[in-house]
C-alpha cells in the first residue's frame, strides 16, 4: 500500500479498501444487471434504509478523508470523503419523505441511464482502488 500505513491509518486505509470495492462491484452490478440493481435500490425504501444510508455515508466519508494521506491521490480522496460526509449530514436535513421520492425517481430510471451513472461508479471505485494500492 502507499504510504507508511502505521497505526490507525493502516485501518483507515483497509476500510476505504473495502469502500472503494462496494462501490466498484455496485457499478459493475449496474451495468450489467441494472434491472436487480433496481431492486436492491428500492429495498432502501424504509426508515431503516434511510438511517443506514447516513450511517454508511459517514462512514465511508470518514475511512476515505482518514486513509487519503497514505495514498496516490490525497487530494481527491479528501474530496470524495468530504462530498460523503456532507451528503451524510444532509440526508437527514431533507428528510426521509424526500429520500423516498429520489428513490422513486432513480428507479424510474432507463437502464441505459442506470448504466452511464454505474459506468461513473465503477471509474471512481477503479481510481480510489488503484490509488490505495
Amino acid at each position: 500500500m502507499v504510504g507508511s500505513g502505521h497505526g490507525l491509518g493502516i485501518v483507515f486505509v483497509l476500510l476505504a479498501l473495502a469502500v472503494a470495492l462496494f462501490v466498484f462491484v455496485m457499478g459493475a452490478w449496474g451495468v450489467f444487471a441494472p434491472g436487480s440493481i433496481f431492486a436492491f435500490i428500492s429495498g432502501w425504501s424504509s426508515k431503516t434504509g434511510f438511517w443506514l444510508a447516513v450511517l454508511l455515508r459517514l462512514c465511508f466519508g470518514l475511512a476515505l478523508w482518514f486513509a487519503a494521506p497514505d495514498t496516490r491521490l490525497p487530494i481527491l480522496l479528501r474530496g470524495l470523503g468530504a462530498l460523503a460526509i456532507v451528503m451524510a449530514a444532509a440526508l437527514p436535513v431533507i428528510g426521509y419523505a424526500r429520500f423516498e421520492r429520489v428513490i422513486g425517481w432513480w428507479t424510474s430510471r432507463s437502464h441505459f441511464v442506470m448504466r452511464l451513472w454505474s459506468l461513473i461508479a465503477v471509474a471512481i471505485g477503479g481510481v480510489v482502488l488503484w490509488s490505495l494500492t
